[in-house]
């Protein structure tokens, strides 16, 4: 049987991942919900219409050109109740740019992200053995609404009491060099074959855009939004596609009715929507 075009607004049932770190805000142990996702270890499905409970990567493996060509995103929401393992991605196979947005901050509450001093792989391999390579690492206090932008060979860990949005490449090759003392399987020498040894600007100037939106991030991967408004949105995705999570209010996109922590995919084939808040509304728009 053929599979019925995408070409009206998806809502998407997340992937929810236990994790050693949850904390409850997304679930009982839950440390990560995968809102849109095509990758096999954590499938979205489709909440709405005629392609109700199909998976997102099924619908869009069979027809691509709906989407503008394959998804090559994943996007999730983190709730970090402790902090996450100190850890790298590849550069190269599995490559995992990515960007967080702080949706809630406990006070103090930060990131690692980089070295604060030139080191090399000795050094580092030293320390992950004696337990001081959180020293080696610049900390960041970080506040609700700022975004962190983290390459690929970035060495990085997500500290304890943040929720966070986070946008990255579709891959799930992480390397840990460090986990705080739980017994988890480290991956050190892959970590440092593939780590940068120094540190890069961490936080991405926010830029006001002509529709009112304020752009967060943007890389040759994928660019973010936040849009404020009590008026209807103009959502248009392009020449592929584009998404939003709606962090705040309530809304809707062409009849679709979201809540906070829902998201929407807006397929090519659907052409230009609005998003319609009832009263007023918070949301992240991503896109290729």
């Amino acid at each position: 049987m053929e599979t019925m075009r995408a070409d009206y607004p998806l809502l998407l049932v997340p992937h929810l991942a236990k994790r050693v770190w949850g904390e409850g805000a997304l679930g009982e142990g839950i440390g990560e919900a995968w809102d849109l996702s095509v990758h096999a270890n954590g499938l979205t499905r489709i909440a709405n219409g005629a392609l109700k409970g199909r998976t997102l990567k099924e619908i869009a493996d069979a027809r691509p050109e709906d989407f503008g060509g394959p998804i090559r995103l994943l996007a999730k929401r983190l709730d970090c109740g402790e902090n996450l393992s100190v850890q790298v991605h590849p550069k190269s196979g599995q490559p995992k740019t990515e960007a967080w947005i702080v949706l809630q901050a406990r006070p103090a509450a930060g990131v690692y992200h980089g070295f604060a001093r030139p080191t090399n792989a000795e050094e580092v391999r030293s320390a992950a053995g004696d337990d001081t390579l959180p020293g080696l690492l610049r900390f960041l206090t970080v506040h609700t609404g700022e975004c962190v932008f983290v390459p690929s060979g970035i060495v990085h860990a997500i500290g304890g009491g943040l929720f966070l949005f986070e946008i990255q490449q579709s891959a799930d090759v992480t390397y840990r060099l460090y986990d705080w003392g739980r017994d988890r399987p480290l991956h050190l020498e892959e970590g440092l074959a593939c780590s940068d040894f120094g540190a890069i600007e961490a936080r991405p100037f926010p830029r006001p855009q002509p529709d009112g939106s304020l752009r967060l991030v943007a890389c040759d991967h994928f660019r973010v939004d936040r849009v404020d408004t009590h008026k209807p949105y103009r959502l248009d995705p392009e020449s592929t596609w584009c998404a939003l999570l709606l962090v705040a209010g309530a809304a809707q996109v062409a009849g679709v009715h979201m809540r906070p922590g829902e998201s929407v995919l807006l397929p090519r084939a659907a052409g230009v929507r609005h998003l319609e808040p009832k009263g007023a509304c918070t949301a992240l728009v991503y896109r290729p």
